[in-house]
């Protein structure tokens, strides 16, 4: 006895800044939690006896974090290492026996002495954060005590990965056996109700996977999953008796994926059931954000996460605010379910509100055992709910059956009736398409020896306006060059005209074979320079080639060359430009032709390569232009497999880019 007084009196008589204000817990036989001031050095690990010698310290309530406990005239802060200790007397009435301390989850690292002996251990503190591996848990640990005895509980507790430090909540101290036997039925409780939720989110899921319509049953599961991880990641941890191998990241990340998907899914499923109640862009918009932060949460480290929970939790409460107002409005309107489901869904919000508001000390912590209880209640009427829903539409279903029959013999009836009448319009149809193919191709027919016939004048009156020529003078010698002009102009027409109604037929096939890109390019570059020079035009080509032999056909490939190029001179005024590119890279064809002339406005753009078409700009030296070039190019790109891009601004110029896939050898 006389000991145990040595051991008491520094505590109860030590130094007025410290010990002589300090009371200590008497433990007289019922539970009770170690809550109130606690003694806290930073920066040190103590052992027993010196925290017997009034060390310097700081007073702080638990339950709370040391983040703003001030040591040394500056705010301790998240990270850190430190020594929490109390003291307990056990009263003179209790026998000897084994009592135990319970120890709620903290992210974190810690020792816990009951005076010099090391009673438990989570994680490994350390002094700095490569030696620490921190932890989440939740233990009870027990020691024999003696009637009369001071207990002084000792942590040693390290924080280089949360944003909050310290121990968190008040530990509880009971008899060992109470503890562990209130312990094992609340643990057997809340694994028999996440077990549960577990099989109600796995047979709405396998409602989904056969109909994938019904989305409420997806939405279900997703309730019960986030519901369910958040239940194994709070107070006594289930998930550490199912996985006691589970990491502390692995836990970390559960947790805030269970608090980033709980609102958002419920939001998901209260739209769907009740939809005229919910907006849908809000409701989704939810789900993509939630969707997004998973992904986020996943991927980066937990301390990084932790960082935007807070501001979660609030963005939590208002959905919470918002379903409940839509619930209300359902329940008002006497939707189906409404009224009932809106009972359970205040009693888990206000349960998982209580968690966070105790969890973050704006309130006190009454019962965890509240959350469960409340997520019950809710996750079961939302089962009766959907339950009556499915019975309801089966009832439904029954009557809709018997009058579907009754309507399906009225449709025989009429289908058969109509189905005599479409037959005949069926025939009709047919005899008109016959007649209609039959007047297609009398106008291709037609068109043929139209531009056939109409060649040999042309011809004609080509060849005598070139013998007039000579003996023509003053304004007869312009008309005849306009004479000229005309037939020429009308004879490319045709020309074009007949190439390409040949290139759109479907029989037109393309001739492959392997040549010589380079010569290819040169013998463009030559017979387009002569053109260019006579309009005082700069032809500027370039050949970028990975591979000379290419597989294509290099006549159609030509035309293609030919038309973009003395395009580009045409609407070209004299003293300008024309830049001719052609690359081979990667197996792609890139064929560029640019030029710093007329242009095309935005209405140009969107008939460019439509035949016949008469655009803002003109040829620049009179030259013939049927409005058929484009048209062709456009074609002949498409029988390659390839595609045509145009850029070009009013007076700035316009750019042709062609990109053809080759065949490999």
């Amino acid at each position: 006895m006389i000991q145990r007084l040595l051991i008491l009196f520094p505590i109860l008589f030590g130094s007025l800044s410290s010990h002589a204000q300090e009371t200590p817990i008497i433990f007289e036989g019922d539970e009770i939690y170690l809550k109130g001031e606690w003694n806290l050095v930073m920066n040190s690990f103590l052992s027993y006896p010196e925290t017997t010698k009034s060390p310097d310290k700081a007073e702080i309530d638990i339950p709370s974090t040391w983040n703003n406990v001030i040591w040394n005239g500056e705010k301790v802060g998240s990270f850190g290492f430190g020594t929490y200790y109390k003291t307990i007397v056990i009263g003179e009435d209790i026998s000897t026996q084994y009592l135990a301390i319970e120890v709620p989850e903290v992210s974190i690292a810690y020792r816990l002495y009951a005076n010099e002996k090391l009673i438990g251990q989570v994680g490994v503190p350390g002094k700095n954060k490569s030696q620490t591996r921190p932890k989440i848990d939740f233990q009870v640990y027990d020691f024999e005590i003696h009637a009369g005895d001071t207990v002084t509980f000792t942590f040693h507790i390290s924080n280089f990965s949360n944003q909050s430090g310290g121990l968190w909540y008040a530990p509880k101290l009971a008899y060992k056996k109470d503890l562990q036997e209130k312990i094992d039925l609340n643990r057997s409780l809340k694994l028999i109700i996440i077990g549960c939720i577990l099989i109600g989110a796995l047979f709405q899921l396998s409602i989904f996977l056969r109909k994938r319509n019904e989305k409420s049953a997806f939405y279900f599961f997703l309730i019960c999953l986030s519901l369910s991880m958040l239940l194994v990641t709070r107070g006594d941890l289930p998930i550490i008796d199912l996985f006691p191998k589970t990491s502390w990241v692995a836990l970390k990340k559960t947790l805030y994926l269970s608090i980033i998907l709980i609102g958002p899914v419920n939001a998901l499923f209260l739209r769907e059931t009740f939809p005229k109640f919910f907006h849908k862009k809000i409701a989704n918009g939810m789900g993509v954000l939630a969707l997004a932060l998973s992904l986020f949460t996943l991927v980066v480290s937990p301390r990084i996460t932790y960082s935007i929970i807070p501001f979660y939790h609030v963005y939590n409460v208002f959905i919470g605010i918002y379903l409940f107002v839509c619930l209300v409005r359902a329940a008002i309107a006497n939707r189906f379910g409404a009224r009932f489901l809106l009972v359970g869904y205040l009693a888990a919000f206000l349960a998982v509100l209580h968690d966070l508001l105790s969890s973050n000390y704006v309130i006190p912590a009454f019962s965890f055992d509240m959350m469960h209880a409340g997520i019950a209640f809710y996750i079961l009427q939302l089962m009766f709910m959907l339950t009556g829903r499915y019975l309801f539409a089966l009832e439904g279903k029954e009557q809709l059956s018997a009058h579907l029959e009754k309507v399906n013999k009225e449709l025989e009836e009429m289908v058969d009736r109509r189905t005599k009448a479409l037959k005949d319009k069926n025939e009709i149809i047919e005899l008109k398409n016959a007649e209609l193919e039959q007047a297609m191709k009398e106008k291709d027919h037609l068109m043929a020896v139209v531009a056939h016939d109409l060649k040999a004048p042309l011809s004609s009156i080509q060849g005598i306006s070139e013998l007039m020529k000579s003996d023509l003078k003053g304004q007869t010698a312009e008309f005849n060059e306009m004479i000229k002009k005309v037939t020429v102009d009308g004879r490319a027409m045709i020309e074009n005209l007949t190439e390409l109604k040949v290139f759109e037929q479907d029989d037109f096939e393309v001739n492959k074979s392997s040549f010589d890109l380079a010569d290819f390019f040169e013998q463009k570059k030559i017979a387009f320079h002569q053109l260019a020079e006579k309009k005082d035009i700069q032809l500027n080509a370039s050949l970028d080639l990975s591979n000379k032999q290419v597989i294509s056909d290099s006549n159609v490939l030509g035309r293609i060359t030919d038309n973009l190029l003395s395009n580009a001179i045409k609407f070209t005024s004299r003293g300008g430009k024309v830049d001719f590119n052609l690359s081979n890279k990667n197996g792609m064809l890139v064929l560029c032709v640019e030029d710093n002339g007329l242009g095309f406005n935005d209405k140009d753009k969107t008939k460019v390569f439509q035949k016949f078409q008469r655009l803002s700009s003109r040829p620049t030296a009179g030259e013939s232009s049927a409005g058929l070039g484009l048209s062709i190019v456009k074609t002949l790109v498409e029988k390659l497999g390839g595609t045509i891009a145009l850029e070009s601004e009013k007076g700035k110029g316009a750019k042709f880019t062609v990109s053809i896939l080759l065949d490999q050898k």
